[in-house]
């Protein structure tokens, strides 16, 4: 009897601990605005749970990926916290009088590109002029983005250019390679894919996208920002944590990605051709992850919000009329940064 009562209040005890701790975890969803979370995507995904950051933290988070406007939706709805997709569907809906704003600052400056075979006659952005593009949506940040290019260069891009989606991966790639589309408009870690499959390719940019310095963000609600600061200072922690892990440390990144999610490794090749083609994916990402001189973990320099709506209204995708003071606060950067540095990234080089 006296052992059973020993062993009930043992157990007792260790669920009170263990109740008390779990409580204590704020929970809190997150919606990437990407359908596939590839080895691009580990500092948003596999990277901080990898750590066991968010849980050190007192932080549940969960991940869902999903569309640009789909999480935008789920954000206004209330059913997520938080929300990564690029800067354009946050500005046109801040122009609406939506009350979001970006917190942290993802990919530093514009990852988005249109690309050629190498072979093409199409040499610069004007000879998209009676061109099929093909893209990953009609409703993704970058098809706005290519437009905008086109139009810079003097091509109409409602009139001069057809454009059709493709989607991402194989298909796009297959569209491609096969003449279907004379260009396709994507981003960096689809680009990295594609050559990965041997692909050469011919990338173009433009003197207004060069100035562009804001790729991505995380967002919330205005009234989330004010009532849960500690909150969002601990889940961008984790996110500042997750980048310099894997700008310090490719090759760990990759396996810590592979172990949370396996789907993602290539089964159709050695594990050291699947390993280089993986590093090659994510060091084209971590391109624009990394830190300028002097600049902090999720701060946004002055002038990107203003340079991004200038660039959108030129284009026309912005027809409303937006403070691009309301659309970021660097009031996180403090705690974002709150950790030692220096110490960390020589833990993460030093990771297996």
């Amino acid at each position: 009897m006296k052992a059973s009562f020993l062993s009930i209040a043992a157990t007792l005890a260790s669920c009170l601990v263990n109740c008390n701790v779990a409580s204590a975890q704020t929970k809190i969803t997150i919606a990437i605005g990407s359908t596939v979370f590839d080895v691009s995507q580990a500092g948003n995904t596999s990277i901080p749970y990898h750590l066991k950051c968010w849980e050190k933290e007192g932080v549940t988070v969960e991940l869902q990926p999903t569309t640009a406007s789909a999480a935008l939706q789920a954000l206004i709805a209330g059913k997520v916290e938080m929300v990564n997709f690029g800067p354009a569907t946050a500005v046109i809906a801040r122009a609406k009088g939506v009350p979001i704003k970006a917190v942290y600052l993802n990919i530093r400056r514009n990852f988005v590109f249109p690309v050629v075979l190498e072979t093409s006659p199409i040499k610069s952005l004007a000879d998209f002029k009676g061109k099929t593009v093909g893209v990953f949506s009609y409703a993704a940040q970058q098809y706005k983005m290519f437009k905008a290019m086109v139009l810079h260069a003097g091509v109409d891009p409602e009139k001069d250019v057809t454009w059709i989606e493709t989607g991402a991966g194989a298909q796009a790639v297959t569209a491609l390679r096969a003449g279907r589309v004379d260009a396709w408009g994507t981003w960096d870690s689809q680009i990295a894919t594609a050559e990965n499959m041997g692909l050469a390719l011919r990338r173009f940019t433009s003197p207004a996208t060069e100035k562009l310095n804001w790729g991505s963000s995380y967002f919330v609600r205005d009234d989330y920002a004010k009532s849960n600061p500690e909150t969002v200072g601990k889940v961008l922690r984790c996110l500042a944590k997750s980048a310099l892990f894997v700008t310090a440390n490719p090759e760990a990144t990759v396996r810590a990605h592979w172990a949370m999610y396996p789907e993602t490794k290539p089964t159709n090749v050695s594990d050291a051709e699947a390993m280089r083609q993986a590093l090659h994916i994510l060091r084209e990402r971590s391109e624009y992850l990394k830190l300028e001189p002097g600049a902090k973990w999720g701060e946004m320099p002055a002038g990107t919000a203003e340079a991004m709506v200038e660039f959108m209204k030129k284009s026309g995708e912005l027809t409303g009329t937006v403070n691009p003071a309301d659309l970021y606060t660097n009031d996180f950067v403090k705690a974002t940064n709150d950790f030692d540095q220096t110490k960390f990234e020589a833990e993460a080089k030093a990771a297996k």
